[in-house]
């Protein structure tokens, strides 16, 4: 099966590679939320390059910053919408008891935070029921397709960065 445009085939192993971790860390090796992000933003980086310099390629070692952004974005934003159908799937229809774990991932992480900047005990407590509140209705299927405008900001942002430096113009062919 060939996919083309570039960074639908890519978007597509994004998409893939990003659910196989989830699912990793949710049943297999959970490593917290701040671990999480980070090796998620890094893995978002590297598919990134990888398409960017495989379009560069496939144009001749040519690829002016619009073009570069665009697959980069496109890329970005296809493995992002595929893993959070996936995620809405699981949490709705294959794993409910989920959200339960995700929650307390998140109260984990947020009770830390604020912790970490010396939160009065009695802010602490009506802080952490604020964010429970919030973090259990972050898995209905309404608020996570109003996450992928979210993070499609997002993944815009870390494009234009990565789009710097794989774009290569004819003059410096």
């Amino acid at each position: 099966m060939n996919i083309n445009p570039l960074w639908l085939r890519y978007g597509i192993i994004y998409g893939l590679v990003s659910i196989v971790f989830s699912l990793v860390n949710y049943y297999v090796v959970s490593m917290g939320l701040g671990t999480m992000s980070i090796i998620s933003f890094i893995i978002m980086i590297v598919i990134l390059v990888i398409v960017g310099r495989a379009q560069r390629q496939e144009n001749n070692d040519i690829l002016p910053y619009g073009e570069a952004l665009k697959t980069t974005f496109l890329t970005g934003l296809v493995g992002v919408v595929i893993s959070t159908l996936f995620t809405i799937i699981l949490v709705n229809l294959i794993d409910p008891s989920l959200v339960e774990k995700l929650t307390e991932m998140g109260m984990d992480a947020a009770r830390s935070m604020m912790e970490a900047v010396g939160m009065p005990e009695d802010k602490l407590a009506e802080a952490m029921e604020k964010a429970e509140e919030e973090s259990v209705n972050g898995f209905t299927p309404t608020r996570q397709l109003l996450g992928i405008f979210q993070s499609s900001i997002f993944v815009l942002i870390v494009a234009a960065i990565v789009s710097i430096f794989i774009k290569k113009d004819e003059k410096f062919a």
